[in-house]
């Protein structure tokens, strides 16, 4: 058999394998570390070959960003309608909504700081490294812009820079928890506040 058909199978395959390899890489290099990690280790760790790994990434680099990029996917698909379904959300529900999302989320912050040491020392990486940043902020930028589009919402400052502030404060707050164990959910719940106030007019003070 030929044809669309025929392929969609193997296309699920690879879909698999790759999301497969990004779990693994994940776990692999967060207790290892960029440099202790191997590509052998984590095609093992995943249940393939050091082949499947090269068919997917370029190299190890390649991989971790890669694996920074799909967690950033993931975030964002967390704060569903439920949440962001109208402009301004409601800061108690977009700040609970943080804290389920990063209930435990120091393997995170260990990949995040690991790659970011990294790249301070490359500038290849570095460059890398802030593009995935960038595609993650343009993204949330995005939905934002999507949800107030067709509302009477007048920004105050533009959805890019809100993406930019809810990115880099984020970050921090878990940064803090991962080494100190504090609950940083209520400053992220003053955050919310203080942005949506700040950045959206609602649609019946916009009249």
């Amino acid at each position: 058999m030929s044809g669309p058909a025929a392929t969609r199978p193997r296309r699920r395959n690879l879909v698999e394998t790759r999301a497969a390899l990004l779990e693994a890489a994940a776990e692999v290099f967060s207790r290892r570390g960029l440099d202790g990690a191997t590509l052998d280790e984590i095609a093992e760790s995943a249940g393939f070959t050091r082949g499947a790994v090269h068919h997917h990434f370029t190299s190890k680099e390649d991989l971790f960003l890669a694996v920074i990029s799909r967690h950033d996917e993931q975030l964002l698909a967390g704060y569903g309608p439920d949440v962001l379904g109208s402009l301004p959300p409601d800061p108690k529900a977009s700040a609970a909504r943080w804290r389920t999302l990063h209930e435990d989320d120091r393997r995170e912050v260990a990949l995040r700081l690991e790659l970011r040491s990294h790249a301070l020392r490359s500038e290849t990486l570095r460059a890398q490294l802030v593009q995935v940043d960038h595609a993650a902020e343009a993204a949330t930028a995005a939905r934002l812009a999507e949800l107030g589009a067709g509302e009477e919402i007048r920004w105050r400052y533009s959805p890019e820079r809100i993406a930019e502030l809810f990115h880099l404060v984020s970050q921090a707050a878990l940064e803090r928890a991962a080494l100190t164990g504090a609950d940083t959910a209520p400053l992220m719940e003053m955050l919310h506040d203080l942005v949506w106030r700040g950045a959206v007019t609602a649609r019946e003070e916009a009249r």
